[in-house]
């Protein structure tokens, strides 16, 4: 699959108001160039709190100083940005760098979009710059904090039958590649979500009975989800 999004700009596939979710995050030190894709001005307040004193002590020491020394690296977003994915139910593994020297790879893009891809349909679609970089930065994290692990990647891409077939809500956000369910390897449950929790971008949701967090590049929004129909589902929930 060749790679059409455009490395500087948020891609042309994504919903004009889903956009927003990719302007650029400026980091303490670094000019607006060097930042990632991944927070419009008003989400910045949850990677902001990730650096106040009362957040960070919330986490054990030793991850609250990983967090608290990795935000204001520059550096770390002009090298190039791999990331090591799993797909249990594939059978799938991909390390892969998929951006360097300012702009995506498209053969370690096009292999993401794979991965990523619809299983039950055999269906791809681009997945957000921005959704890669925020797993990017997770992942790096866990690799300073212990030693790197990867993402186990549940649901990346659905198209809007199986987003049906598995009891998504609508709109459909993981048809637009903007979305996916996951859990890193080597983190318990609750390691999983306090790290989403301070990168958290748009939509967290937590699946206590499946083991699993589901993440976004949508509007602000946090639930849990409990029983195998989903019965219980809180908006707006706190886990803190």
């Amino acid at each position: 699959m060749r790679n059409t999004a455009s490395p500087a700009s948020p891609p042309a596939f994504l919903d004009p108001r889903a956009a927003v979710a990719l302007a650029p995050l400026p980091l303490p030190g670094a000019g607006q160039g060097n930042a990632p894709p991944l927070l419009a001005p008003g989400r910045r307040r949850a990677v902001a709190a990730a650096l106040g004193a009362s957040t960070l002590a919330a986490f054990p020491s030793a991850w609250a100083r990983s967090i608290h020394a990795l935000l204001p690296d520059a550096a770390l977003w002009q090298r190039p940005r791999m990331l090591w994915v799993t797909r249990p139910q594939s059978q799938e593994a991909l390390r892969t760098v998929y951006w360097a020297n300012g702009a995506l790879e498209p053969q370690g893009y096009a292999a993401l979009n794979r991965i990523y891809r619809d299983l039950h349909a055999d269906a791809q679609w681009p997945i957000a710059q921005g959704l890669l970089d925020l797993n990017f930065l997770m992942q790096s994290v866990i690799a300073r904090m212990v030693r790197p692990q990867p993402l186990i990647l549940l649901s990346g891409y659905r198209t809007r039958a199986t987003n049906v077939q598995v009891g998504g809500t609508e709109p459909n956000i993981h048809g637009l590649g903007l979305a996916d369910d996951f859990r890193f390897e080597g983190l318990s449950l609750q390691e999983n979500f306090r790290l989403a929790q301070r990168f958290q971008v748009g939509g967290l949701g937590l699946y206590p009975d499946r083991g699993s967090l589901h993440k976004d590049l949508g509007r602000f929004r946090s639930w849990v989800t409990t029983g195998r129909q989903g019965i219980s589902r809180h908006e707006h929930a706190s886990f803190r």
